[in-house]
């Protein structure tokens, strides 16, 4: 697979025949990401509560729901992006406040601006929803993330705990008024 230059990068809305690779590429990417942290009972319980085939063809089917994806050349799904109706915990959100739920990127495609094309869709598509606010969560230990949305003009609200399988991590809750 080869990520030389942004033209062989392919932007599109996700349909039905994608969850396969939707779902892999969710679990791979999480795992690569955070799978060091967790004992191997909580990490395959979290993979297959939080990231399984029927979630998938649900938020694809789902009007309200956003799924996007990014194709290398060869048609290989590496990065998506998922935003919903509102489900996190924040303190008194304003009517009509949507998520952004994942920004996935392949590791080897980070650092190109897909993440940073696909935060701009999602805040396109809310802004189109008449959104007044967006609210994602971010791992405390994600500095990186923290650093990228604190330059995007996030503000931290609230902290919670997030589980993955039997462990809690503790999660920032950020919004962004629109």
């Amino acid at each position: 697979m080869s990520f030389e230059t942004p033209q062989s990068l392919l932007f599109r809305d996700a349909v039905p025949d994608d969850v396969a690779a939707l779902t892999a590429l969710a679990r791979k990417t999480f795992t690569d990401k955070f799978g060091h942290l967790y004992n191997p009972d909580d990490l395959a319980a979290f993979l297959e509560e939080s990231h399984n085939p029927d979630l998938y063809r649900d938020w694809i089917a789902d009007p309200d729901v956003l799924v996007r994806v990014c194709e290398a050349d060869g048609g290989d799904i590496v990065a998506y992006l998922l935003c919903s109706p509102l489900s996190l915990p924040a303190p008194d959100p304003e009517p009509g406040a949507l998520e952004l739920k994942r920004v996935y990127v392949d590791g080897r495609l980070q650092g190109r601006g897909t993440g940073s094309r696909f935060i701009d869709e999602a805040l396109a598509w809310a802004r189109e929803r008449s959104a007044p606010e967006m609210y994602l969560s971010v791992y405390s230990g994600n500095l990186d993330a923290q650093r990228l949305y604190d330059r995007l003009g996030w503000e931290k609200v609230a902290e919670f705990l997030f589980p993955v399988g039997r462990h809690r991590d503790l999660e920032y809750l950020l919004r962004l008024k629109l």
